[in-house]
């Protein structure tokens, strides 16, 4: 049933896979609880223009899309703080802004231009090693600063007046917060796709929370089904022919239905 796991691209696939599940999970708790939902779906839109500069200018796509998805992101929680303007209203200008100027970019490059449905649709069977070295990097680094910043990030993610008098400066934690999602959500469109990568942000922990009684059960939850969505659509979109995103997004949605119906019958016990 393993063979398929005596190929490089495979491992590589299924090492990178789970570490972006397990982060997106974890850090899409806090995503959820804040209402943060359609920020990551924008800053992922946004990586189209990061990597077609990327192309453009030479230089490795996913570095430049980085980058430019954590300006976005900054840019956005800017504004949201300084404008009179709603978070949804800034979000609807910057999302089609990006993907617009990444089209631009696109159609300026002379010769080969990279294939866009790659980018939009994921796909994780090309990660190569440069890639997984660069996903296990950061993604480490976002584990290990959202491990640091813990309890300060639900101090104030459940009451933010209360976290502002006990000294915390919570625009300043906002911001760092808004960078480790931007580079979370980055790194995974190589998994999931730019248009598909914001449901392994919210799906999981939304599941999460559809059995869970207390914040330590819906993180903990949310990281196992993230883990359980990442291998398990691997392993049916390489025997069953699919598209490896698509795959592991579905088999999140369906965990996120199965414990909905759940609900009910745990809320009664």
């Amino acid at each position: 049933m393993l063979e398929f796991m005596q190929y490089p691209f495979m491992q590589r696939a299924l090492i990178s896979g789970t570490v972006i599940g397990v982060i997106c999970s974890f850090i899409g708790v806090f995503v959820i609880l804040n209402k943060m939902s359609f920020f990551a779906n924008a800053v992922a839109h946004s990586s189209l223009a990061g990597i077609a500069i990327g192309f453009f200018m030479g230089l490795n796509p996913m570095v430049t899309a980085v980058i430019f998805g954590v300006i976005v992101g900054i840019l956005v929680a800017f504004l949201k703080n300084r404008s009179v303007l709603s978070v949804d209203t800034i979000i609807g200008i910057f999302l089609p802004s990006s993907m617009a100027i990444g089209i631009l970019v696109i159609s300026l490059i002379e010769g080969y231009k990279p294939d866009l449905l790659s980018y939009l649709f994921g796909n994780i069977l090309a990660v190569d090693r440069l890639y997984l070295y660069l996903s296990l990097g950061l993604g480490v680094l976002v584990l290990i600063l959202l491990g640091i910043l813990f309890r300060r990030y639900i101090s104030i993610t459940f009451d933010r007046e209360l976290a502002k008098i006990q000294g915390i400066n919570v625009e300043l934690y906002d911001y760092l917060f808004i960078i480790l999602l931007s580079i979370t959500v980055i790194i995974s469109t190589k998994i999931v796709g730019i248009i598909l990568v914001s449901a392994l942000v919210v799906i999981p922990p939304a599941s999460s929370k559809n059995i869970s009684s207390n914040f330590f059960q819906m993180v903990v939850f949310s990281i196992v089904f993230g883990f359980i969505s990442s291998t398990v659509g691997l392993f049916l979109s390489y025997y069953l022919n699919l598209a490896s995103g698509a795959t592991i997004i579905m088999v999140s949605v369906l965990i996120f239905l199965i414990t909905f119906f759940l609900k009910p019958v745990l809320n009664r016990k």
